[in-house]
């Protein structure tokens, strides 16, 4: 069964989670900590995906609840985004180191992706932002058509002693990283190892009408296109 309460108090996770923090940043680290509060914990429609998503995978019998707990209390210190793969420290009882592993689509699943999403998307801003052909939408947010990953598409290990899959430190790292989508929608596709613009139907004419100062204020990033 699921426990959803950590093993610390809520006040004790958070205390060292954040001397734990300051620790390693006054050693020189740099740090990607992620945290989020809300309920929702997204707000943006590739987010929001995330999220549903990993509620399917939990009603299907996916054990993530203490994950949300964790990132609730600010115990994800460092999250890394990198083509099929997922970095992350979490602080716990101990600091513990994450590594997960997610199947990149093949060439079959991308050559269907791109005969789907022919004709049907007006510009690389209106993919990420999520207000493209609704329809369409709901295809990409398919785990079995889109770019959702699978629970068997997921390899995990964690330096814990838990023999749990995914372990509390796992699932908080998979939720940070649905956070990280939400501000930075391309993300999925970099974890997924899909190339967005091969998507749209004319890429010359998507290049043209991508504004990077538009996309970063949507989502509140900054981008270096130089």
């Amino acid at each position: 069964m699921c426990d959803e309460e950590p093993r610390l108090r809520a006040a004790d996770l958070e205390r060292l989670a954040a001397e734990r923090l300051k620790e390693l940043q006054d050693r020189g680290e740099t740090l990607h900590p992620v945290v989020s509060r809300s309920r929702k914990l997204a707000a943006h429609f590739w987010g929001s995906a995330w999220m549903k998503h990993l509620a399917r995978c939990e009603s299907g019998g996916l054990c993530l609840a203490p994950g949300r707990s964790l990132l609730r209390r600010g115990c994800v210190l460092d999250v890394r985004v990198t083509p099929g793969s997922i970095r992350a420290l979490v602080s716990a009882e101990r600091l513990y180191e994450i590594e997960i592993g997610i199947a990149p689509l093949d060439e079959e699943r991308q050559e269907t992706l791109r005969t789907m999403c022919s004709g049907r998307i007006a510009s690389l801003l209106s993919l990420l932002d999520g207000t493209t052909d609704a329809a369409l939408l709901e295809q990409l947010c398919d785990p079995n058509t889109g770019l959702l990953p699978e629970p068997a598409d997921w390899h995990m290990s964690c330096t814990c002693p838990d023999w749990a899959e995914p372990c509390p430190h796992a699932a908080a790292a998979v939720y940070a990283v649905g956070c990280l989508i939400d501000a930075d929608p391309s993300l999925l596709f970099t974890l997924r190892q899909v190339q967005p613009e091969t998507l749209i139907a004319e890429p010359s004419t998507a290049a043209e009408d991508f504004d990077a100062g538009k996309l970063s204020a949507t989502f509140g990033i900054d981008l270096d296109l130089e």
